[in-house]
C-alpha cells in the first residue's frame, strides 16, 4: 500500500516538474505597462524600380523603467525594432522593405521560361490581424507580453527618389 501512495507522489511531482520546464514565462496583459499615444503608418516607394515597404511608428509612454520591446507584428510582416527612449516615454520605428523582382515570363516553350524563380510562399505571422492593428511584444522584469494596438492611422504614401 506504501509503494503505491509512493508511486503516486512522485508522479506527481514528475508531472509538476515537467509543466513547469515546459512553461515559459508570458503574459498576456489587457492592461500594458506603457500606454501609446501616437500610432501612424506608411507605404512608401523607392527610387529603385521593384522597391516599396512599409513603416510603422509608435509613440508612446512607459509606466514602469523595466520595460523593453522587442519585436512588432503588423500587416501580416515581422518588424525587428529598436526603440529610442527619452525623458518624454518612447520611440518605436518599425521598418520593412521588399525588393520585387520583374514578373515570371509565361510561354508554351518551357525553354523559355527555364530562368523564372519558383514564388515563394508569403511568410505568415502567428497572429489574425485586421490592416490598422498590430501586436507588440515586449518583456517586463523577465516576463513577455503580448499588446494589441489598433485604430492605427494610415499616412500618404511617400515617394523616395
Amino acid at each position: 500500500m506504501k509503494s503505491i501512495q509512493s508511486i503516486r507522489v512522485n508522479l506527481l511531482f514528475i508531472f509538476l516538474f515537467a509543466m513547469a520546464l515546459a512553461c515559459k514565462p508570458q503574459i498576456m496583459a489587457t492592461s500594458a505597462p506603457f500606454d501609446i499615444d501616437e500610432k501612424t503608418y506608411f507605404h512608401w516607394v523607392g527610387g529603385v524600380q521593384g522597391t516599396q515597404g512599409t513603416t510603422i511608428n509608435l509613440v508612446g509612454r512607459t509606466k514602469s523603467l523595466n520595460v523593453s520591446f522587442s519585436k512588432l507584428y503588423f500587416q501580416n510582416n515581422e518588424y525587428d525594432i529598436v526603440p529610442e527612449f527619452n525623458s518624454d516615454g518612447f520611440v518605436i520605428r518599425g521598418n520593412f522593405s521588399e525588393f520585387r523582382k520583374r514578373d515570371a515570363e509565361l510561354d508554351n516553350d518551357t525553354a523559355t521560361e527555364n530562368g523564372n524563380e519558383p514564388v515563394t510562399p508569403e511568410k505568415k505571422i502567428p497572429f489574425d490581424l485586421e490592416d490598422d492593428e498590430a501586436i507588440l511584444l515586449y518583456t517586463v522584469n523577465g516576463l513577455e507580453g503580448y499588446h494589441k494596438i489598433s485604430g492605427i492611422k494610415q499616412l500618404e504614401k511617400f515617394y523616395r527618389p
